[in-house]
């Protein structure tokens, strides 16, 4: 059977991997000119772990893992230290759990893929008819196909389920954060931290690829354009004038800089759906179930629900009437529970007032002490 997939990042790179191991003919679409770069480090835990390790590169992921730092120091808004962080205190669901970057990981799960799937970049879906009997598919440039069945993985402002299953207000709500990322210049020193004040995180970290930055900031919703990059830039930048301390007026001229490499802001939000399938058309991903930045498990949403969409649809034949409430049975109780992580994030990441601030860096001193009296 034939199989589109619209979106090269995770969630569509492991379906391609299950679908094509399934013996299904597979396209994969994809609006950028090759895999996206950047991004922040990412994880690999719970049910993915199992699901790396049955499509057979989880050594490669290993292999390819970030390697735990020193705790990072915490910094008030005159960047002061106050306290120190180390993720491992608080992120990992068991020990097998992993961090790696999203370029390796993206690296990996396509070299996981046959040869024989057939890769379109710079290309995206404009329209879709689902007859019922299969699906005709035009691309942007006009190219046709006609398939059984269309898998949305293209993140969270899904062009696939805007067409398919309506606006994307119907389904994504704003979780009261913006993050922005930007590959910070590799032409300096840059302090390894974060800096915390109420309803703002501003961090550098490098992971093995070079220095990046981060922001992330409680916000109302703002209504912006997601493909205007320039208005992005300048958000960000109104963003964290709040704060002059620290490296941060470098990092602002390293987020506004047209030239900057790794760019990336979007809300922090998660989609809502009741059925991630509307005849033959499907959502996966972000597209389907984003549980949102703060949860720490969208990478692992988006390989389990690849597996299992493959899996279950080829065990019913392709027969999506059989293959939606089983699917549906399979994955809803862990995208429940992966949403639910974000709440426990947010208050984490970026506290909201002065006295939430004040209360988790004393939790974290006294995480610290813990851990040196078990080391």
């Amino acid at each position: 059977m034939n199989v589109l997939i619209s979106g090269a990042s995770m969630a569509g790179l492991s379906a391609a991997h299950w679908f094509a191991r399934l013996g299904h003919k597979v396209t994969v679409v994809e609006r950028s000119n090759g895999l996206r770069p950047g991004g922040a480090p990412i994880d690999v835990r719970g049910q993915a772990i199992g699901a790396a390790e049955r499509m057979g590169i989880l050594p490669q992921i290993l292999a390819e893992r970030v390697v735990p730092g020193e705790p990072s120091p915490i910094l008030d808004g005159n960047g002061a230290q106050v306290a120190t962080f180390d993720m491992r205190w608080f992120g990992n669901q068991t020990d097998d759990d992993v961090e790696i970057s999203r370029d390796r990981l993206n690296l990996i799960l396509r070299r996981s893929i046959p040869q024989d799937v057939a890769f379109h970049f710079a290309s995206s879906i404009a329209s879709i008819n689902d007859s019922g009997a299969g699906v005709d598919v035009t691309l942007a440039d006009g190219t046709q196909h006609h398939c059984d069945l269309v898998v949305g993985a293209d993140g969270l402002h899904s062009n696939v389920r805007r067409l398919a299953f309506g606006p994307e207000r119907d389904y994504v709500k704003h979780f009261g954060h913006y993050v922005a990322l930007v590959d910070l210049p590799k032409d300096r020193t840059w302090q390894r931290a974060m800096l915390n004040v109420p309803g703002l995180k501003i961090s550098v970290r490098d992971s093995g690829d070079g220095p990046q930055g981060m922001m992330i900031v409680a916000s109302e919703e703002v209504d912006y354009d997601f493909r205007d990059i320039e208005s992005q830039r300048r958000l960000v930048d109104r963003f964290m004038s709040r704060v002059d301390a620290w490296q941060v007026p470098q990092m602002r001229a390293a987020f506004t800089a047209p030239d900057a490499e790794g760019f990336y802001f979007d809300s922090v939000s998660q989609t809502r759906m009741p059925s991630w399938i509307n005849g033959n058309v499907a959502v996966i991903g972000d597209a389907g179930h984003c549980a949102a930045l703060l949860s720490g498990l969208g990478t692992t949403l988006a390989m389990v629900s690849a597996e299992i969409l493959a899996t279950t649809w080829t065990e019913c034949g392709g027969q999506m009437a059989q293959a939606s409430p089983l699917y549906h049975e399979r994955l809803r109780p862990y995208v429940e529970h992966c949403q639910q992580f974000a709440t426990v994030g947010a208050p984490l990441m970026v506290p909201a007032t002065q006295e939430a601030l004040d209360e988790r860096n004393q939790n974290l001193r006294d995480c610290a002490a813990k851990f040196a009296e078990t080391a």
